[in-house]
C-alpha cells in the first residue's frame, strides 16, 4: 500500500482527463450493451462482496467442496461449486465462488465485443451547451475544451473526460483510490436517496444522457452517496509541498452541495465484464469502473467514460476448467513464494475479461479473479486466471 496522500489539485481523475487531452491518448445472435458493478496487485480495503450460501460435503481429504443442485456441467466435464474450502500449508482456502445461476444452469455463453464511441457534437452539446468556451481544439479524433468557470471536456475515439470546478472540492472529500492510505469512500452511505432527486431519478437522467451522447449502458450501479456534512468533514487540500492548502478549501459546505457519485461497470446477462482500465490499471473495482459520474442538482459535474463495449452474442459456451484446477494454480503460486507468510482466499468471482487485442480491437476470455488477505500484513491480493487454460495472466503495461 502506498502510504502517502495525493495532491488534491489534480486528483486522480483529473489526471486522467489531462492524459486524454495530451496523449490524444437458444439463443441466435444478438448485440446487447448492458452494465453492472464490478498479475498480483496490492490494495487496501476488503471491496468484498455479499457471500452465498456457506455449506459444504467432503470430497477427498484435503477438500470440500459445495456444488448445489443448481450447478451444471460447463463446456466439456467443469462443475463450479458455490464455495470451495481447502487447507494447503500456507494457502487457506474458505473461499465464496461467485458466479451467476444463469451460468450455473446453461453454462457461460460465448460473445464478442466493440467498442462503442461517442457522438463529439453530441457530447459537446450535453456538457457544456450552455457553457462559455475559452478555448478549444478540434481535430479527429482529439477534442478538448475549456469553460469560462474552470469547466474542463476532452473527447477522443472511445472515451470522455469533464470535470468542473465544483468536481475538484469534491475530490479533497471523496476519495475512492483504495490503494492510497486517505482512501474514504467507506465513509458515505449507498443506500438513501438525497433530496434533490433519487438515485434511481439520477441515474436514469445520466443513463439518457450518455444515450444523446452515443453511449448505451444498462440499469446497474453503485452509488455513493455525499452528503454535503461529510464532504465537509472530509475535506483535505495540499500543496505539492504536502502543506495544508488552506486556499483549496471550499470554505463552506451545505445541502445545495449533496450530490451523487456514481461507479458503473457492464455485465452481460448476469456476468460482469472486466477490462484493464486505461490498460494499465488492473485492480477490479470500482475505481476503475469504466464510468464515473457526479452528479448534483445542476447535473453532471464530473464525468469518466474510459471505454464502453456492446456484446454480441456467439454460437456455443466457453469450455472453462474444472475450478478445484484452476484453485491450483493459486495454491502453487503462493506455496512456491516460501517468504514464510500465509494467504486466505476469500473470494473467487467468473468474469467477461476484454482483453486487447489491438487499439480497436478486442478479444473476450473468461477470467476467475481471486480475492486472497495476506495473513501476517493483513494485504489484499488479486490474481487474475484464465478459466480455460489455467494461465495466470499477469498484466504488462502496453
Amino acid at each position: 500500500m502506498k502510504h502517502k496522500r495525493r495532491n488534491r489539485m489534480i486528483s486522480a481523475a483529473i489526471a486522467a482527463v489531462l492524459c486524454l487531452f495530451l496523449a490524444g491518448c437458444g439463443r441466435g445472435s444478438g448485440t446487447v450493451p448492458q452494465t453492472d458493478t464490478s498479475g498480483k496487485i496490492e490494495v487496501d480495503g476488503s471491496g468484498s462482496e455479499e457471500k452465498l450460501q456457506d455449506t459444504s460435503e467432503d470430497v477427498s481429504m484435503d477438500a470440500s467442496i459445495d456444488v448445489s443442485e443448481e450447478s451444471a456441467s460447463l463446456g466439456m466435464e467443469a462443475e463450479i461449486p458455490d464455495f470451495y474450502e481447502k487447507e494447503a500449508g500456507a494457502v487457506s482456502f474458505q473461499t465464496d465462488v461467485v458466479v451467476s445461476e444463469e451460468v450455473r444452469k446453461n453454462g457461460l455463453q460465448k460473445i464478442s465485443v466493440s467498442l462503442q464511441k461517442p457522438d463529439p457534437a453530441k457530447v459537446l452539446e450535453c456538457l457544456m451547451g450552455d457553457t462559455e468556451i475559452t478555448e478549444k481544439n478540434e481535430e479527429e479524433g482529439n477534442n478538448w475544451y475549456v469553460g469560462a468557470d474552470g469547466e474542463n471536456l476532452t473527447i477522443h475515439h472511445t472515451s470522455i473526460g469533464f470535470a468542473t470546478k465544483f468536481y475538484v472540492y469534491v475530490s479533497n472529500a471523496f476519495r475512492l483510490q483504495q490503494e492510497y492510505s486517505d482512501y474514504n469512500a467507506d465513509k458515505y452511505e449507498t443506500d438513501k436517496d438525497l433530496e434533490f432527486a433519487s438515485r434511481q431519478e439520477a441515474f436514469e437522467d445520466i443513463r439518457q444522457m450518455l444515450e444523446t451522447m452515443g453511449i448505451q449502458i444498462g440499469e446497474q450501479y453503485k452509488c455513493y452517496v455525499l452528503e454535503h456534512s461529510v464532504l465537509q468533514r472530509e475535506e483535505y487540500a495540499m500543496d505539492i509541498n504536502g502543506n495544508i492548502d488552506q486556499a483549496n478549501y471550499k470554505g463552506s459546505w451545505t445541502g445545495e452541495d449533496d450530490s451523487y457519485y456514481f461507479a458503473i461497470s457492464q455485465k452481460y446477462g448476469d456476468t460482469p465484464a472486466y477490462h484493464v482500465f486505461y490498460d494499465h490499471s488492473p485492480l477490479a473495482a470500482d475505481e476503475n469502473a469504466p464510468i464515473q459520474v457526479l452528479y448534483n442538482k445542476d447535473g453532471i459535474q464530473f464525468l469518466q467514460l474510459e471505454k464502453v463495449f456492446t456484446f454480441t452474442e456467439q454460437e456455443g459456451n466457453y469450455d472453462l476448467m474444472p475450478f478445484e484446477e484452476i484453485a491450483e494454480v493459486i495454491e502453487t503460486k503462493y506455496e512456491a513464494q516460501a517468504d514464510g507468510n500465509t494467504y486466505s482466499v476469500r473470494q473467487a468471482t467468473l468474469y467477461y475479461m476484454e482483453n486487447r487485442v489491438n487499439e480497436q480491437e478486442y478479444e473476450v476470455v473468461p477470467v476467475w479473479i481471486f480475492n486472497t488477505v495476506q495473513n501476517e500484513t493483513g494485504k489484499n491480493l488479486q490474481d487474475i486466471v484464465n478459466a480455460q487454460t489455467g494461465e495466470e495472466i499477469i498484466w504488462e503495461d502496453c
